[in-house]
């Protein structure tokens, strides 16, 4: 992480400074008055100081000096260090950092749970954009933060439902797997796509369940495939076009032994796509370190349920921000077929800080 400090007169004026000499993605770490020594104190006004921050890719010669295992680990670590570091700060001074007329922006994004860094990202780019025109109007705001949303959060082809291919649900138990497929499943034959479900979960008591009820009431085939081989044969057989949905096994992220499990049954499958099924009602920290694990055992997207229970839905800005996979569906209730959206920047803007839910 590369650190210098910056001083000035006024606060944009130093803010510009930061952003041409460090790039956009700087963070303020800290800020305080400044006032200069000596005589001059008399005759020059106080000014701002700050200490900025970016991170900085090492050089492979410096890298290479290190330790063969040590790198990942250590990197790793003091990337979670530096992140925590700039939370702190950020949460202390940021709200101090941006114009007055962004200050309300501020503490309305803070409040509906989007988190601190997450906000002086999306805030700070509205502010250089203040610097040079005209007092921005309230539509005008919220219109410019769901266009730099879309920037920072990734999310998928606006499609709800594919025309062809598996498409496999995974996460933690309790997540909303089975009603978001369920949904899916629905909204896919009512469209008139020839559907399938995929049973994969092996935690069963007895061979059938509520998808097995579901696909008699749709009138669609089910299957339930429960070992590598058997998914792997399921996944080979000659397909009809329309679209294949595959339910999986609730798994704890701490449960190494069921994602690498997991990840066999995935790679026997071959999905298209693997959407990672997360409550909005879980802490941000939980709900990362869920993240992580299945991105490695192979999800490919992101979809957020329970958002009507939430109190706070910013926290999912963070979760997508950070966790690098594009968000796909938003679970808004519990109703079948229905309660299932296509996550998109205006749709989350309008939950978040547009001031309406339904």
């Amino acid at each position: 992480m590369h650190l210098k400090r910056f001083k000035g007169r006024q606060m944009a004026d130093v803010m510009r400074q930061v952003r041409e000499e460090l790039g956009p993605e700087a963070v303020i770490l800290h800020s305080k008055p400044s006032r200069p020594w000596g005589p001059l104190r008399f005759v020059r006004g106080g000014g701002v100081e700050i200490l900025a921050a970016v991170d900085r890719v090492e050089e492979p010669a410096r890298a290479a000096a290190l330790p063969a295992r040590a790198p990942a680990a250590t990197s790793d670590a003091l990337r979670e260090d530096i992140a925590e570091l700039r939370r702190l700060l950020i949460r202390r001074d940021g709200g101090r950092l941006v114009p007055a007329e962004l200050a309300p922006l501020w503490e309305r994004l803070v409040a509906a749970g989007v988190e601190e860094s997450l906000v002086f990202r999306l805030v700070s780019g509205l502010a250089r954009a203040s610097e040079t025109g005209p007092p921005p109007t309230p539509e005008g705001l919220c219109a410019a933060l769901v266009e730099r949303l879309g920037r920072i959060v990734g999310f998928a082809d606006p499609a709800l439902v594919p025309r062809m291919g598996l498409v496999a649900f995974v996460g933690p138990a309790g997540a909303g797997k089975t009603t978001s497929l369920a949904k899916l499943a629905a909204q896919s034959q009512l469209a008139g796509r020839r559907t399938e479900i995929l049973d994969l979960d092996d935690t069963a008591v007895s061979r059938g369940g509520p998808l097995q009820a579901l696909a008699a009431m749709l009138g669609i085939r089910y299957s339930m495939t429960l070992t590598v081989e058997d998914v792997r044969a399921e996944a080979h057989r000659a397909p009809a076009p329309g679209l294949r949905l595959a339910d999986t096994a609730g798994i704890s992220p701490r449960d190494a032994g069921g994602l690498a499990r997991l990840a066999d049954l995935l790679r026997a499958a071959q999905p298209s796509e693997v959407h990672l099924v997360l409550p909005a009602t879980s802490k941000t920290t939980d709900a990362l370190a869920a993240l992580r694990a299945f991105t490695r055992a192979g999800a490919t997207h992101l979809a957020i349920t329970r958002l009507d229970e939430s109190v706070s839905p910013g926290s999912i800005l963070s979760l997508a921000a950070e966790g690098g996979l594009p968000l796909s569906y938003l679970g808004t209730g519990r109703e079948v077929p229905g309660d299932l959206i296509a996550a998109s920047a205006e749709e989350i803007g309008r939950r978040v800080f547009g001031g309406s839910r339904s």
